[in-house]
């Protein structure tokens, strides 16, 4: 009988194949160099957006810096204007701890009433440019004004008599007139702010006084 030979089976040796990694290089967003050539042109950008805050002019190309002309103006009238702020937060806290508050309703109506008068000669807004004022400085005298008014409304009462004292006295100035009620009025109203004017000095001579005033001018 043949012998019957055994088939050797040959083993194939396994090969995984495994993916190749590939590095990606990782671009960085946030470097030192693109942080600081994003504050760079921050600043470039607000420079030149807010340059009034540093320069206030330029003369052939030079600057005029916001620092020099604040130093001037300070030594020019710094100790007048710093005065008239602090007599205006005496004179607000002061009318204030008694009570006595103005509405912006109040303030509308006082500059309705200027209006009226300056019309068909100037417009308010033409009026306090030429005063160098702004409309929030405008408004703010006016809160004072009416502060002082309400304060000392009570007390500055005129009478018949101190009418026709000062009618007697100023013969002169109204022989002319024809509406007698109109001119009694117009006296009434300025003995009024008269007396009014009095009273607030002496009140504000008092506070100023007792007032913690440090200047560092």
């Amino acid at each position: 009988m043949p012998r019957k030979t055994k088939k050797t089976q040959l083993l194939k040796p396994e090969i995984s194949i495994e993916p190749q990694k590939t590095e990606k290089k990782k671009i960085k967003l946030f470097s030192v160099k693109n942080i600081i050539l994003l504050v760079v042109m921050v600043i470039i950008v607000l420079a030149w957006k807010f340059k009034g805050n540093f320069v206030a002019a330029l003369v052939n190309g030079q600057p005029v810096s916001r620092f020099e002309l604040n130093d001037q103006l300070v030594k020019q009238y710094g100790d007048q204007t710093l005065d008239n702020i602090i007599n205006e937060r005496l004179i607000i806290a002061g009318v204030r701890q008694k009570g006595i508050f103005v509405t912006s309703a109040e303030i509308n109506d006082r500059v309705k009433q200027i209006e009226e008068k300056l019309k068909d000669k100037i417009s308010l807004a033409d009026a306090l440019k030429a005063q160098g004022l702004t409309e929030s400085a405008f408004r703010k005298q006016l809160e004072i004004q009416i502060s002082i008014e309400k304060m000392f409304d009570k007390d500055a009462t005129v009478s018949s008599k101190e009418v026709d004292d000062y009618l007697a006295q100023n013969k002169e100035a109204f022989k002319t007139a024809t509406d007698q009620a109109a001119i009694r009025t117009d006296i009434e109203s300025t003995l009024k702010q008269q007396k009014s004017s009095d009273l607030f000095n002496s009140w504000f001579t008092e506070i100023r006084k007792s007032a913690s005033i440090k200047k560092f001018l």
